[in-house]
């Protein structure tokens, strides 16, 4: 190979990786419109037990393994999760986006998490089972606590 051209390689290789470096900025994790928590989930104005009723009907395996998971705890942790996810779903969207952003970015912004990793899976970690569940949740209604009896 002439040495011009071998030349002009490596130049062209170092201005290439000078370039990405300069561009691809400092690194960092934050939420995005569907991670951690999907966006449909930030935006609808279903209670969660509307939510849960949705999912027993449209998405039935899910809901069935998220109560054999919740059956699986505590009394303690029943409270608790009950309350944790009428709080999320009290708040507008500016509120439940700055939580989905404190998770995805602080391990500590969820502790009950620590108790019970899924506390909230069936609420928040599937993009297609939210997409199903808001599309038909209004139809329920939003008070039902029997949701959490199964």
């Amino acid at each position: 190979m002439p040495r011009n051209y071998v030349k002009s390689l490596v130049a062209a290789a170092l201005l290439l990786g000078a370039s990405v470096t300069v561009s691809a900025g400092a690194a960092s994790a934050d939420a995005t419109d569907d991670y951690p928590i999907p966006n449909r989930m930030l935006k609808t104005q279903c209670t969660a037990e509307q939510i849960m009723a949705a999912a027993r009907d449209v998405e039935p395996v899910y809901y069935e393994r998220y109560m054999i998971d919740y059956n699986n705890k505590s009394a303690d942790v029943h409270q608790a999760v009950q309350d944790r996810i009428h709080w999320f779903y009290s708040m507008d969207y500016a509120g439940r986006r700055a939580y989905s952003e404190e998770i995805a970015t602080n391990i500590y912004g969820e502790s009950l998490a620590f108790a019970w990793p899924n506390w909230a899976k069936l609420f928040f970690n599937n993009k297609g089972v939210a997409a199903r569940t808001t599309d038909v949740c209004m139809q329920y209604p939003p008070d039902d606590m029997s949701v959490w009896n199964w």
